[in-house]
């Protein structure tokens, strides 16, 4: 367990190590109302940790063993913040600055978006991200409160103007993504600058629920990730 301090609260990682000191880490954020338990980042630490990098994965301010309120500490700008303390204390455990790829599940992706400019990762991998908050669909159910901030309060965002200059981006969607429409990949790759590349699941849904998809995004990501740190492009 690795504990880090972002804005004066205490926050909660894991770094999963290979047998040898890795040449570099990548770090991911969960989604919305997730946390570091993710199964789709404890399959990620594997593979990444399987072709010789570094994996960390953490609790946003407000979710699972990390200090914070969600209702009140959920935001873009500190979730953003809290990835940007997160690479510090990689940096810290490691005492270096280690070369940094990014990892983002739903607004989780957003959130490394938001951050890349000043973060310069070796590569992403963004996965059902929303570009515009507007664009995302609240499940049947959700509490009014929920909606209001996503749509007009904390959570409301659109980081189109910021998607531009970055690069070494894979980008990963469901075609049947019921909570944020694969529209949004659309837009995300259209915008991005070159290497890029976009990977849409057919029938898949925004959890990625079936197993055979699930195989499909690990082998994508982990590739894209090993591939952009040992054969860097650079316009």
């Amino acid at each position: 367990m690795v504990r880090f301090s972002a804005e004066g609260l205490d926050l909660s990682g894991v770094l999963h190590l290979p047998t040898f000191e890795p040449s570099a880490v990548v770090v991911g954020c969960h989604g919305l109302m997730a946390d570091k338990n993710s199964p789709k980042q404890l399959e990620l630490a594997k593979g990444c940790n399987a072709v010789g990098l570094g994996y960390f994965r953490f609790d946003h301010r407000g979710c699972g063993e990390s200090e914070g309120v969600f209702e009140h500490d959920t935001t873009l700008e500190n979730r953003s913040s809290d990835l940007i303390a997160a690479i510090h204390a990689v940096n810290k455990k490691f005492g270096k600055k280690m070369p940094i790829g990014l990892f983002g599940s739903s607004i989780g992706g957003t959130v490394c978006l938001t951050a890349a400019r000043r973060l310069s990762p070796f590569a992403i991998v963004t996965l059902a991200t929303p570009v515009q908050s507007r664009a995302i669909h609240i499940p049947e159910g959700s509490p009014e409160s929920l909606k209001n901030d996503i749509f007009k309060n904390r959570l409301a965002f659109d980081i189109i103007d910021t998607i531009g200059p970055i690069d070494h981006i894979l980008i990963i969607h469901g075609s049947n993504d019921e909570t944020v429409p694969v529209e949004n990949a659309h837009t995300l790759y259209r915008l991005a600058d070159d290497p890029k590349k976009q990977l849409i699941l057919e029938g898949a849904d925004h959890r990625i629920s079936d197993t055979a998809h699930q195989d499909i995004f690990l082998q994508f990501t982990v590739r894209w990730l090993a591939d952009c740190f040992k054969h860097p492009v650079r316009g």
